[in-house]
């Protein structure tokens, strides 16, 4: 009897070190075990009850293995239709499903999965509340392999899945050879996920213009790329906002400018639906291209004298921009929050308003960096605004709880108490997702009504 139960546990707990069977050597394999279970307890005089409770001892130790519903209906299926693995990953949208938890209505469990090969190892998965990442395991001797992470039903955030891999050359001078492959991105968007109304183009609403241009830049000692957006029906004689973005590619995209996980904002979508909805005044926004190193361009004092002396004055003089610097807001995510929230302090007479979208500001911009995750020195411009006198700026600071724990949640926690206990006018907001637009797209009209609504 035990045999028979150790024999079927070896169908459920491989120990082939990961390289998971064909679908036909599978059902052969089980139906091997099924045939010899009734064979042995025929010739052994086995009763049926003997039998039976075999039986339920292998789905005792499936339901405890695959936890979730369709995990177990997953596996029994497997065990009896080769084609049903293939046939559900087919059927998937994206590599994950997400189903409510019993009694629990605050989260939600999601479930990954990803096909392996006879030479995969294992999968991790990046993304979400583990910031550790999470490894698959294997169905059986199927090649499909999953993960589960629980998390909250307003949750939304991006993930990647890699495969690790083997292979068996070199093994006879005892090497193994290893290798890593990313095999997939994809958005989790949880059922009560905060959505942004403003991202989608509505026919009703007409849509501004954008152009682009080129300024040539003494500060920055090149000519730099801008979208320039105009709104809907553009009075040249009416007072505008001034919104000026980094990392002006992903943020002047379009409303459908691709899969979720991609780096895009549609910023002239959302502006013509606040526009629209009498959110905010008309408002002009400029989005400067990234040129050459990220790092280079953002964190960087250069860029702050370029958008201050040049790019506010070019826009002054060829449109009618609002007089009062609150009126005119910096705004950018990651490097770019950095990059807004040092312009706004080094020319707090031209700019009265920051945006920044999960800002980096544990950067030192000295020979000792930190390293993001356990940042050990404090960030420049923390150490500024500390040691600066209030100025007239309002800040709208945001972080997704997925981000870099200490290193960004940590740091725009601090900046935000050191500006609120000198006087600042600061929203701070913080939610459950990560570094991605996919949150940013999201929260751009939060603070852009925050900032500039009537």
């Amino acid at each position: 009897m035990e045999c028979l139960v150790n024999a079927i546990n070896q169908v459920m707990h491989p120990t082939n070190n990961g390289v998971g069977l064909n679908p036909d050597e599978l059902i052969m394999k089980q139906s091997f075990l099924s045939c010899l279970l009734v064979l042995l307890g025929t010739i052994l005089g086995f009763s049926n009850s003997t039998v039976a409770s075999v039986q339920f001892k292998t789905q005792e130790v499936a339901q405890n293995e695959y936890s979730t519903k369709k995990l177990y209906n997953l596996w029994l299926s497997s065990t009896q239709d080769s084609a049903s693995i293939p046939d559900f990953m087919l059927s998937l949208p994206e590599q994950h499903i997400i189903e409510s938890i019993k009694n629990d209505n605050k989260n939600v469990m999601v479930t990954y999965f990803s096909l392996g090969s006879v030479e995969t190892d294992y999968f991790m998965l990046s993304g979400g509340p583990d910031f550790y990442g999470l490894r698959f395991k294997q169905l059986g001797n199927t090649n499909l392999y999953f993960c589960t992470q629980k998390i909250p039903n307003d949750a939304m955030f991006i993930y990647g899945i890699n495969e690790f891999k083997f292979s068996g050359k070199g093994l006879e001078q005892g090497v193994v050879k290893t290798s890593m492959e990313h095999v997939y991105d994809g958005a989790v968007i949880a059922p009560n996920a905060k959505l942004s109304p403003y991202v989608k183009a509505i026919s009703s609403v007409l849509a501004g213009k954008l152009i682009d241009v080129n300024l040539s830049s003494k500060y920055m000692n090149e000519n730099r790329k801008v979208s320039l957006y105009l709104p809907a029906n553009y009075q040249v004689d009416l007072h505008h906002n001034l919104v000026i973005l980094f990392d002006g590619r992903n943020y002047s995209a379009t409303a459908d400018a691709g899969e979720l996980w991609k780096g895009w904002t549609p910023t002239p979508t959302i502006l013509d639906n606040l526009i629209a909805e009498k959110e905010i005044e008309p408002t002009i926004a400029l989005m400067v291209w990234n040129q050459g190193n990220r790092s280079d361009d953002l964190i960087n004092d250069n860029m702050a004298d370029f958008i201050a002396l040049e790019l506010i004055p070019w826009a002054r003089r060829l449109y009618k921009i609002h007089p009062n610097p609150a009126k005119v807001i910096v705004s950018g995510s990651s490097r770019g929050g950095f990059a807004a929230a040092n312009a706004a302090l080094k020319y707090s007479n031209l700019i009265g308003g920051v945006l920044s979208q999960s800002g980096s500001f544990y950067y030192t911009m000295q020979e000792e960096q930190n390293w993001p995750i356990y940042p050990e020195f404090e960030g420049k411009l923390i150490i500024d605004y500390k040691k600066s006198p209030k100025l007239p700026i309002r800040f709208y600071l945001s972080v997704g709880l997925y981000d870099l724990g200490i290193g960004r949640v940590g740091a725009n926690r601090q900046l935000k108490d050191i500006l609120e206990l000198k006087g600042y006018d600061v929203e701070h907001r913080e939610y459950n997702g990560g570094h991605s637009h996919v949150n940013w797209r999201h929260d751009l009209s939060k603070g852009l009504i925050y900032l500039l609504g009537k």
